[in-house]
């Protein structure tokens, strides 16, 4: 029998349970019970604090009785339910593009929706060559890998060296362009102008994941790429687990882009539809993140004042100017070491190690939310500046 090894070079993961069972509570906001202590979360993506909303819990529970537990098929068999397309044209709308596609998580979507649209999946093999950010999400990566095209990965954020690659591409090749307008693990923005520039200059497709943006920036909080400026080969990506609170992904894209994906993405064509639940939180969020900008006000100024507090600690924070924002310290037992000092002190964060980010580039990842106080974050300041790094 062949032996399963682990590489020993990387960090073994293990899933560790967490008690959130009094999550609605009026005074649980930001709190999570881990190892029998109850701790702030600084490791939470929920970053307005919608999964929390009773509003929002209670349009699930309407979904989930006048539709059931399930949609039992995939979008293209029977489980098309006509209120997804109702949630896609509101998304369509605000982003502005011509349509949005509702599909399971942002792992998948990336996974297939890129070998779609490179044209290598379900039995097409047509050539293109992606140029894709070094530090862009693994789920990307996955795609791109999937997709079996050729793959420059250029310096993060250098968009000087992304057009030296582009230079050396034949005119007629087809190309494209990847990149997440804000950075999951180093929470720092991409130029989107300068990206939107150079696919249009070198005829590429532009595709944009807004995971972490989406629901906290942009005009009425529907991204950075929700503006009308778009090139017509520009396609938006984003997810419903984070801002939204709920789960699962969209694309938002032209109508021929759409066509090609209802046709060619595995992702949505071999996939079981969002359930009712889901798909009800989902309706009910993202009414009220236009409303919502009180909240994102809100996260911006705690954001700024932890950011600059950290810098005056003589703390790493790499390029961040958002919610998330890195602690580098370059060693692993370092990472763990505050781990365990936060945890002594009231507070969960979550250390972060390769293959996820860089060799030696180990970090802790904050990532603040709109329900966080300012006293919250004094405290934790404090706490944090005792600690020897």
């Amino acid at each position: 029998m062949n032996k399963i090894t682990l590489n020993k070079k990387n960090p073994t993961r293990k899933l560790e349970i967490f008690d959130y069972s009094s999550k609605l509570s009026k005074n649980n906001k930001d709190l999570v019970k881990y190892n029998g202590k109850t701790l702030i979360n600084f490791a939470s993506n929920d970053y307005l604090g919608f999964s929390k909303n009773k509003e929002i819990s209670n349009e699930s529970i309407s979904w989930i009785k006048k539709y059931g537990s399930s949609l039992s098929s995939s979008r293209l068999v029977t489980g098309n339910l006509d209120k997804i397309e109702m949630i896609e044209k509101l998304i369509s709308k605000n982003i502005k593009h011509e349509n949005s596609i509702i599909v399971g998580n942002g792992f998948l979507l990336n996974s297939t929706l890129i070998p779609c649209l490179t044209g290598n999946s379900l039995g097409t093999r047509n050539k293109c060559i992606i140029f894709s950010d070094k530090l862009n999400h693994a789920s990307i990566n996955y795609g791109c890998l999937i997709s079996r095209q050729r793959c420059f990965r250029y310096n993060h954020l250098d968009l000087n060296h992304l057009e030296s690659q582009l230079k050396k591409t034949p005119n007629k090749m087809r190309k494209m362009i990847i990149s997440e307008t804000l950075f999951s693990m180093d929470g720092d923005l991409a130029d989107l102008h300068g990206l939107r520039y150079l696919s249009k200059k070198y005829a590429c497709i532009l595709y944009l994941d807004e995971a972490h943006s989406f629901g906290l920036y942009g005009k009425n909080g529907y991204g950075f790429a929700s503006d009308v400026n778009k090139n017509t080969n520009e396609i938006t990506v984003g997810t419903f687990s984070k801002a939204i609170g709920s789960y699962g992904s969209f694309v938002s894209c032209s109508r021929d882009f759409y066509k090609k994906i209802v046709n060619s993405c595995g992702g949505l064509i071999y996939s079981t539809a969002l359930p009712p639940s889901i798909l009800g939180a989902i309706s009910a969020s993202l009414k009220k993140i236009t409303k919502a900008s009180k909240l994102r006000k809100k996260i911006k100024s705690n954001s700024e004042f932890l950011l600059e507090k950290l810098k005056r600690l003589n703390f790493d924070t790499a390029k961040s100017n958002s919610h998330i924002i890195p602690l580098i310290l370059k060693d692993r037992s370092k990472c763990e070491s505050l781990k365990k000092y936060l945890f002594d002190h009231g507070y969960f964060v979550k250390e972060i190690s390769p293959p996820t980010v860089p060799s030696g580039y180990d970090r802790i990842r904050l990532s603040l939310t709109a329900s966080m106080s300012r006293v919250i974050i004094k405290k934790f300041i404090k706490h944090i500046s005792n600690f020897k790094h």
